[in-house]
């Protein structure tokens, strides 16, 4: 994501603000006992309000209601984000494969399972684990999403988009293996190593202390500093594994760099970025900008590709922001 979209959370200076993680409203279509308290959040409201208490189950009739209403999740409180997901995980693989339910549907169910494991392997002093979990992670999506039949607009819609890190790299796998086929990467490895390469892109921002990157005012000239470092860090942080290749380590190092040479690490120009680089930082920008944060309203999808398309030639690269935009316009 671009610096001025980095994740920032919500802070009070009488007493800190429940945290919260949105789920999509599809997985509640496939999993009804839900064994957590459940929210629902309007535009006009600043928290989340309590929905169903964890012994009510949701009905088919409060899915209808609440899409009828506008809502596209609920959200649950993040301490109990790790039961949930616990929950989500013992019947995944069976989810996963079940033909009955929609490859959107079945992706909306992975989201949340995959964020939650990815979050808490991100925290070890090593990328050991994280690695070891991009790349069944990768696999998983990359097989979900294989065929004609799944449509980025239909995904796009179904998924939740509060802006959280692990949540956004998840996104930034799907719509990478989608924009990837789209450009005719069909080769279903290379397919899988640029999801990898995607679910890695930001592993750079474990050495970002965390209150710059949940601050929530104004970032300093010192702040942007760190900030910019991460595509550097994360590459030093992965180049010495055997199981991460070159192209890979370049969309990790290389995702801030712009077309016209004004990104960074380095200010690369052109066909001088990677493809896969150049792939990732269309998707990673246009999940960032639909994305919800506390200080401001996420773009809708049309301003979203207006705002690429402006953008292609200068920041982009113009052939695959206008497959990816032609790719969101099917319905």
């Amino acid at each position: 994501m671009s610096p001025a979209t980095h994740q920032r959370r919500s802070t009070s200076a009488a007493a800190p603000k429940a945290d919260f993680r949105c789920v999509p409203l599809a997985v509640f279509r496939l999993y009804r006992n839900i064994s957590v308290n459940l929210y629902t959040k309007s535009e006009t409201q600043a928290e989340p309000v309590l929905y169903r208490s964890s012994s009510i189950p949701i009905t088919e009739a409060d899915l209808a209601t609440l899409t009828g209403r506008g809502h596209r999740a609920l959200y649950i409180a993040a301490g109990d984000l790790a039961q949930f997901a616990a929950m989500l995980n013992v019947t995944l693989h069976s989810t996963l494969e079940n033909a009955n339910f929609s490859r959107e549907d079945r992706y909306s169910v992975l989201q949340p399972a995959a964020a939650l494991e990815l979050d808490v392997a991100f925290a070890m002093i090593r990328c050991d684990r994280f690695v070891e979990l991009t790349h069944r992670i990768a696999k998983q999506i990359t097989t979900l999403l294989v065929g004609n039949d799944v449509v980025p607009r239909t995904m796009f819609d179904m998924l939740q988009h509060d802006f959280y890190t692990f949540t956004h790299i998840t996104n930034v796998a799907g719509f990478a293996t989608l924009l990837a086929d789209g450009l005719g990467y069909t080769d279903p490895v290379i397919r899988e190593q640029i999801a990898v390469g995607a679910l890695l892109h930001d592993i750079g921002k474990r050495f970002i202390p965390a209150a710059v990157l949940n601050k929530t005012g104004q970032l300093s000239d010192d702040d942007w500093n760190l900030i910019r470092i991460h595509p550097q860090r994360g590459y030093e942080d992965l180049c010495d594994r055997g199981d991460v290749n070159e192209g890979q380590l370049l969309m990790v190092y290389s995702h801030h760099e712009r077309i016209d040479g004004t990104g960074y690490p380095v200010g690369m120009v052109g066909d001088e970025i990677h493809p896969w680089a150049r792939l990732l930082a269309v998707v990673d920008v246009f999940d960032a900008v639909t994305s919800a944060r506390p200080y401001r309203v996420p773009m809708t999808l049309t301003h979203a590709l207006e705002f690429l398309q402006r953008n292609a030639g200068s920041h982009f690269d113009p052939e695959m922001v206008s497959c990816w935009t032609s790719m969101m316009k099917k319905l």
